[in-house]
């Protein structure tokens, strides 16, 4: 209860410090608002209208565009990004040649070195096979780059297509309005583990299991949880990092294929 009520307390502090305007600059400039980016290709631009669903009470900038590769999807990255966006979902790597996945580990590193501390959700790669080469290549550099920046999230959508197929089209790439709605919710989990950790000590890298095929009403509850767990978590953490910052309240706390 003493914790709660230390909690209370700095975010009515917080509250009547954004009044006049004292504090948002430095938290902005700290690690971000709290807002999200996203940028992919076709299956991000099937995911998007259900991610919104999903995060309701997140700011979600998005710029996806079908066919692209992961050079191209860098380029909207650098178009969209601002440092208000807490988190930066990077989902890319589906149209690249599966004969080279530097491609993806080299954007990912152009990626994390501008955006500081900044959490990142990477999804591993559903592509199709080109010469015999699969996709195996692309998803361990993004199980590489997870392990190596603490944090970062990466959704197993590689994983939940093999364990599901029927969650695809009959193009055997692009998910279906189901596969796009399940696809949402590994995403949105990314996220909110993101936001959840932006300000805690040492975050763990995550690959993330594939959430159980839900029904309607599931889904519906699934929704309110996840709304629920940010506002409470966003509250907690602005709350805590007001307390450690300010000084007067230590006492209340080109190789590319395209596909998708």
């Amino acid at each position: 209860m003493r914790v709660r009520r230390l909690v209370i307390a700095a975010w009515a502090a917080l509250a009547s410090l954004l009044a006049i305007g004292s504090l948002a600059p430095a938290l902005a400039a700290a690690s971000g608002s709290g807002g999200v980016l996203v940028v992919g290709d076709s299956l991000e631009l099937l995911t998007i209208p259900y991610l919104r669903r999903y995060l309701p009470g997140v700011t979600l900038t998005t710029n996806a565009v079908g066919g692209y590769n992961s050079y191209q999807i860098y380029d909207l990255f650098r178009e969209s990004y601002d440092p208000s966006q807490s988190v930066i979902v990077f989902d890319a790597g589906t149209n690249d040649n599966p004969a080279y996945p530097q491609i993806l580990a080299g954007n990912l590193a152009e990626v994390a070195a501008q955006i500081g501390d900044r959490c990142m959700v990477v999804p591993t790669v559903h592509g199709y096979t080109v010469n015999g080469i699969d996709n195996d290549g692309k998803n361990r550099t993004v199980r590489s780059f997870a392990a190596s920046r603490p944090g970062t999230q990466a959704p197993d959508w590689a994983g939940a297509v093999a364990a599901h197929p029927e969650l695809l089209q009959s193009d055997g790439l692009h998910p279906t309005a189901a596969g796009a709605e399940y696809r949402a919710q590994l995403i949105a989990q990314g996220i909110e583990r993101c936001l959840a950790h932006s300000h805690s000590a040492a975050p763990q890298a995550t690959i993330s299991a594939a959430p159980e095929l839900s029904t309607v009403d599931r889904f519906a509850r699934r929704e309110a949880a996840v709304a629920a767990a940010i506002a409470g978590s966003l509250a907690e953490q602005v709350a805590l990092q007001v307390a450690g910052e300010q000084p007067w309240l230590p006492t209340a706390l080109a190789m590319v294929s395209p596909y998708a």
